[in-house]
């Protein structure tokens, strides 16, 4: 069993969502940084490209900065991914430099990168800066403010600030974006879409100014051709109440929205909780298929999966999460998962291809009650003879009947030919017997330390990290490329016109 800080143990505890509580990546990822330097740095890299909470985008770059130790090419990675972010994620991460996570001697460093950032956005097209601009002015307002930078250009003042660079008040001209944006809602439905269409206004931004006019077909027809996958998936239910599904235009705007989206890192539970709240089956089916190739897109464990989930008293919890556990798993495999409830007797069920919604229906008379025998559990794919490449297992690991978890692995591993990869979803309850009779068999099993609570909207995250080859995941991870901060801001700045007035 894992002891101390290992790889697999570090991206356990880093794919959690703090919710926006960035200083709680703190602890584990300051010690990732100290005791596996290397792997961190790729972490940063793999995580910006895989991972499907933006919380760690913001935070883990600044977490590493904030190791004195971390240094070198790993530094200037993790300072490259500060400039990937978008003005608002840059604007948190500043602030938590400032605040909890501290950077002493790198925030000179990082001032310099964010007027190097501000600059290199203003050398973009005209175009891309108004698009960001019209969305992001209070955010860049602030972060021009705070890293006392000035703008390159009387055009980039005047919106930000209302005066030239010589402070002599001006307006922008009536073509403006911004200006276009100030007159949407008295323009005619036609008129208002072609402008949202045609200058590629953001959603959220044409939503705050057509809000009242949302149910015109014309405007909405033009709202949902501007929605990013995020907006797609959180509007829903809206994009519903408003008539969608019973205009064929809206309804083909909608369809191919979510083929955008099919490809997105938008993360995968919150379409499942948008199927939810949705209540035309034909949307919910789409929003279905969506999150299904989102997973798919999104990579994550293979094989043939064996799910043991405790049903003995007190255990509600568990059981309420072994449904997420192997839903997102049905989603993830092109393979089997079995979903096996324990008490002292096991019961059993093939939840292949399943939804959350499927196990929740096929699960509902499974209630928690009598002792703990984990290893009945792994004793039904025994007897059975059923072949797995996975084995999670969700419960408080308070074992206390015979046979016992590790005495009947030895003897399914014989059967398989193969040690088969323990994951240990650990909840709070009972004391753990599990990972002490494991640790005392010597055999390795891998913990996702669940007992401060269970966050559902982290679950497919820790599941996408699970592996058939255990070490595989950190294989796909150290394989990720650095990069420098020229090669991020390079990006930005495309061989076109600087934004001028």
């Amino acid at each position: 069993m894992e002891t101390g800080l290992t790889k697999t143990r570090i991206m356990a505890e880093l794919s959690k969502s703090p919710h926006g509580k960035l200083a709680e990546y703190l602890p584990i990822g300051r010690q990732a940084a100290i005791d596996e330097p290397e792997f961190m740095a790729h972490l940063v890299s793999w995580n910006q490209i895989n991972g499907q909470v933006r919380d760690s985008k913001v935070s883990l770059p600044i977490v590493s900065l904030s190791v004195p130790l971390f240094s070198g090419e790993l530094a200037e990675n993790s300072f490259a991914h500060v400039a990937m972010l978008g003005p608002r994620e840059l604007l948190r991460a500043y602030r938590f430099a400032l605040g909890d996570a501290r950077m002493p001697g790198r925030m000179n460093r990082l001032v310099k990168l964010v007027q190097e950032y501000l600059a290199a956005k203003e050398a973009g097209t005209r175009s891309d800066w108004d698009r960001m601009a019209i969305q992001h002015r209070h955010t860049l307002k602030e972060l021009y403010s705070l890293a006392h930078a000035k703008p390159g250009s009387d055009y980039v003042n005047i919106v930000l600030n209302g005066k030239r660079l010589d402070k002599t008040r001006d307006t922008l001209p009536p073509s403006s974006v911004f200006s276009v944006v100030s007159r949407l809602k008295k323009m005619s439905a036609d008129e208002a879409a072609s402008e949202i269409i045609g200058r590629r206004i953001p959603f959220l931004i044409a939503q705050g100014a057509m809000e009242e006019r949302m149910g015109e077909p014309a405007v909405l027809h033009a709202l949902i051709t501007r929605m990013s996958p995020s907006d797609l998936v959180t509007n829903t239910k809206l994009l519903e109440k408003l008539g969608v599904k019973n205009d064929p235009a809206l309804r083909g705007a909608f369809d191919e929205a979510l083929k955008r989206a099919a490809s997105s890192k938008t993360n995968t539970l919150k379409t499942s909780r948008a199927a939810e709240q949705v209540g035309d089956d034909t949307m919910r089916e789409r929003l279905r298929g969506l999150q299904e190739k989102q997973i798919k897109a999104a990579g994550g464990p293979d094989g043939n999966w064996l799910v043991l989930a405790d049903r003995s008293s007190s255990m509600n919890h568990a059981i309420e999460t072994a449904r997420y556990v192997s839903a997102a798993l049905a989603k993830f495999v092109q393979g089997k998962v079995w979903l096996v409830f324990f008490n002292t007797t096991p019961t059993a069920l093939d939840v292949s291809g399943f939804t959350f919604d499927q196990i929740g229906i096929a699960t509902k008379h499974i209630m928690a009650s009598g002792a703990t025998c984990i290893g009945c559990g792994l004793n039904w794919a025994l007897l059975q003879k059923i072949e797995v490449d996975g084995i999670a297992i969700v419960s408080d690991g308070g074992e206390n009947h015979a046979p016992e978890f590790p005495d009947v692995y030895r003897k399914y591993s014989a059967m398989a030919g193969k040690d088969v990869p323990v994951y240990f979803y650990q909840l709070g309850g009972d004391p753990d017997h599990l990972s002490f009779s494991m640790q005392a068999n010597k055999i390795e099993m891998h913990t996702f330390d669940l007992r401060g609570g269970v966050d559902y909207y982290s679950i497919p995250n820790l599941v996408q990290t699970m592996r058939s080859n255990p070490y595989g995941l950190v294989d796909e991870v150290m394989a990720t490329k650095l990069l420098t901060i020229e090669q991020v801001l390079n990006l930005e700045r495309k061989e076109v016109h600087a934004v001028a007035v």
